[in-house]
C-alpha cells in the first residue's frame, strides 16, 4: 500500500487543472483515440479544464508482522499509517470528471489485499445497432510504488503503477499506468501539488499494441499533467466546556474497507 504522511490525514476539496497533454512517439502509439481528444479522466478533457472533487486519506493499523507481535502481546502500541480510501476516492472522482461509464461500486480489502482494487461501472451507451453492451468490470492491480519525503517533511512525492483488466461482455481492455504526485504543505488546511499520468502500451505480442510496445521500448507513450490545489475540510466540533472547535475529520470505510457504492 502506498503510505502518506500525516499532514494529509483527513477530507480535501481539490480543484485539479489539466496543464498539458505530452505524445513523446506521436499520437500513432496512442492505444485510444480518447487520449487524443481527453484523457484517462475524462474522454473530452481538454488542456485548461478544470475539475472540483473531494478526497480521503485516514488512518490505519496495517498487518505488519510487528503489528500483529504487538496487538498479540499486548506489548504497546500498534504503528498506524495514513492511506488514501480508494473506494470513495475512485467514485468520487468518476462523479466529478462525468464519466461516460460511471463507477458504481468498489470493491477493496485495504488489510488483505490493499494491491488490488475492483470497479464495477454503470449502465453503458448503446452500441449502433441499438444494442446494450452489458455489465463492464475492471480489475486494477497496483504492483510498484515508491515514496520520497523532503528533509524538512514539507513535500512528499510518490508515484504507484497500476495495471487495470476491463472486463465488458464482449471485450477484454489491458491498461497500463503511472501516476506521479508531489504535494506541498503550505500551511496545516492547504496543499499544492503538481500531478503527472503515464500511459503505457500493453506488451501482447499478438496485437499491434504489443508492436509498438516493442518499438518503444516498454516506455511511456503519453503523459497528462495537472495542477491541484487541494484545501482541508473541517468539522466544528462542541468540546466538553460548551465551546466549539474546527478539526480534521474523514469517514472511514469499515474494517477492511468492503465494498463502497455510489449513492
Amino acid at each position: 500500500e502506498l503510505y502518506y504522511p500525516s499532514f494529509m490525514f483527513g477530507s480535501w476539496k481539490v480543484r485539479a487543472e489539466l496543464k498539458r497533454k505530452i505524445y513523446p512517439y506521436s499520437i500513432d502509439f496512442l492505444p485510444s483515440s480518447t487520449l487524443l481528444n481527453g484523457s484517462p479522466r475524462n474522454r473530452e478533457e481538454l488542456v485548461g479544464n478544470v475539475c472540483n472533487y473531494e478526497v480521503h486519506y485516514f488512518s490505519a493499523l496495517p498487518t505488519f508482522a510487528s503489528n500483529q507481535t504487538v496487538l498479540n502481546l499486548g506489548a504497546g502500541f500498534p504503528e498506524s499509517k495514513i492511506i488514501q480510501d480508494r473506494g470513495f476516492n475512485a467514485i468520487s472522482l468518476s462523479k466529478a470528471y462525468e464519466q461516460l461509464v460511471p463507477v458504481q461500486e468498489v470493491t477493496w480489502d485495504y488489510l488483505n489485499k490493499p494491491e488490488k482494487v475492483v470497479l464495477d461501472f454503470g449502465a453503458a451507451p448503446l452500441t449502433a445497432d441499438m444494442r446494450p453492451l452489458g455489465p463492464r468490470r475492471a480489475e486494477v492491480f497496483l504492483n510498484a510504488r515508491t515514496t520520497e519525503v523532503s528533509q524538512d517533511g514539507k513535500t512528499f512525492a510518490a508515484a504507484e503503477r497500476s495495471r487495470s483488466v476491463t472486463v465488458a461482455v464482449r471485450d477484454v481492455l489491458v491498461a497500463d499506468t503511472e501516476t506521479i504526485t508531489e504535494f506541498q504543505r503550505l500551511d496545516d488546511d492547504n496543499l499544492r501539488a503538481v500531478s503527472r499520468i503515464a500511459v503505457y502500451l500493453s506488451p501482447n505480442p499478438n496485437s499491434k499494441e504489443g508492436v509498438l510496445w516493442q518499438q518503444t521500448g516498454g516506455k511511456a507513450v503519453a503523459f497528462f499533467d495537472y495542477q491541484l490545489g487541494m484545501k482541508r475540510i473541517k468539522e466544528t466540533v462542541t468540546l466538553p466546556d460548551g465551546s466549539t472547535e474546527s478539526r480534521a475529520c474523514v469517514t472511514s470505510p469499515k474494517d477492511g474497507g468492503g465494498v463502497h457504492k455510489n449513492e
